[in-house]
C-alpha cells in the first residue's frame, strides 16, 4: 500500500505542470470566432503565475521554461519568447510569494495585471523588432483585457484543484 501512496503523491506533484499544459491546449483550441487566435487569453501566464505563488515547490523554473517552449512551438511564435516571459513570471511570483500569500485576491489580481501588462509589452516589442515594424496594438489590448477578465475564473479553478488534490498546507 505504501508504494501506491508514494506513486500517487508523485503524480499529484505534476498537477501544476499538467494543469498549465491543459490550459495551453484550451487557449489554443479553435472556437470558431474570427480573429480569436490573435486575442486568445494568456492562460499559461495565469497558471504559471498562480502556481509560482501558491505551490512554488511544484512549479519549477524548468517547468515554466518547458511550458513556454511548448507554447512557442505550438503557436510558431519566436522560439524562446514565451519561455522567457514565463520564466520571468515564475521568478517574480516566487520572489514576491510571501507578499502575495498574505494578501487578498484583489491584490493578487492587481499583481497579475501588472505581470500581464509587462508580458504583453515584452511580447509586442520583441515581435515588432523581429518584423521591423510596429505591430497592431489593439489585439494586444484585447488579449490583455480578456486575460484580466478571465483571471478570477482561472484562479478559482486552480485553487480548487490545489485544495482537492494537493496537501492542504502551504510550504514556507
Amino acid at each position: 500500500m505504501k508504494p501506491l501512496a508514494n506513486a500517487t503523491r508523485r503524480m499529484r506533484g505534476f498537477l501544476p505542470i499538467v494543469s498549465c499544459l491543459l490550459l495551453v491546449a484550451v487557449g489554443l483550441a479553435p472556437v470558431g470566432l474570427p480573429y480569436f487566435a490573435t486575442v486568445s487569453p494568456a492562460l499559461a501566464l495565469m497558471a504559471v503565475f498562480y502556481w509560482s505563488i501558491f505551490r512554488a515547490d511544484l512549479m519549477s523554473m524548468l517547468g515554466a521554461f518547458l511550458i513556454g517552449l511548448v507554447v512557442d512551438l505550438i503557436t510558431a511564435g519566436p522560439l524562446g519568447l514565451n519561455a522567457l516571459i514565463l520564466l520571468l513570471t515564475h521568478e517574480l511570483g516566487v520572489s514576491q510569494r510571501r507578499v502575495f500569500l498574505g494578501s487578498s485576491f484583489l491584490v493578487n489580481w492587481w499583481a497579475f495585471a501588472l505581470v500581464a501588462i509587462g508580458a504583453s509589452l515584452i511580447g509586442w516589442v520583441v515581435a515588432s523588432l523581429l518584423h521591423w515594424q510596429l505591430h497592431a496594438f489593439r489585439p494586444l489590448l484585447a488579449q490583455l483585457l480578456l486575460s484580466l477578465g478571465l483571471y478570477p475564473a482561472i484562479y478559482w479553478l486552480l485553487s480548487r484543484l490545489e485544495q482537492r488534490y494537493l496537501r492542504p498546507g502551504l510550504p514556507t
